[in-house]
């Protein structure tokens, strides 16, 4: 028998996906959005691009990134790009996730926005920029209350 790179490659790549600890991987995929840390964050983007599509929007993109940062949901609505930041929170907390977007975020959002429009050509089309929030009950269980902000800047 004939040994060469591919071959052996192949064996040990084979013996390791019989192995028992792949075998529980396999029947339990890992997932990115249940880390610890992403969860709530994660779970809070899925719950909005579900409330967007309820309302005619057709997702574009979802974390678009960049140098800059990072577009959350970008969507199309009746002829304009809509660029949506999505803000998650727990009860526990004392203020309103939409607080969070002040003045400098707006401004780096439209830079990227600009960028974003000009890589897809779209710089014809017109914008917007809306805000949605979610204040998921305590423990991050649960329905969150949502709350979708048009042309919020």
């Amino acid at each position: 028998m004939k040994w060469n790179v591919l071959s052996v490659w192949r064996s040990l790549f084979s013996k390791r996906t019989s192995s028992t600890k792949d075998v529980s991987r396999k029947k339990a995929p890992w997932r990115w959005w249940t880390r610890k840390h992403l969860t709530l964050g994660a779970k809070g983007e899925l719950a909005a691009q579900k409330q967007l599509r309820r309302r005619g929007h057709r997702i574009l993109d979802v974390n678009y990134r960049h140098k800059l940062g990072e577009l959350d949901i970008v969507s199309e609505h009746r002829g304009s790009i809509v660029f949506t930041e999505v803000k998650t929170r727990t009860e526990d907390e004392a203020f309103r996730p939409a607080d969070n977007v002040g003045p400098a975020k707006m401004r780096k959002l439209r830079r990227i926005a600009e960028i974003y429009l000009k890589h897809r050509a779209l710089a014809d089309r017109e914008v917007r920029f809306d805000v949605i929030e979610l204040v998921y009950p305590s423990g991050g269980r649960g329905k969150p209350k949502l709350e979708h902000f048009e042309r919020a800047f």
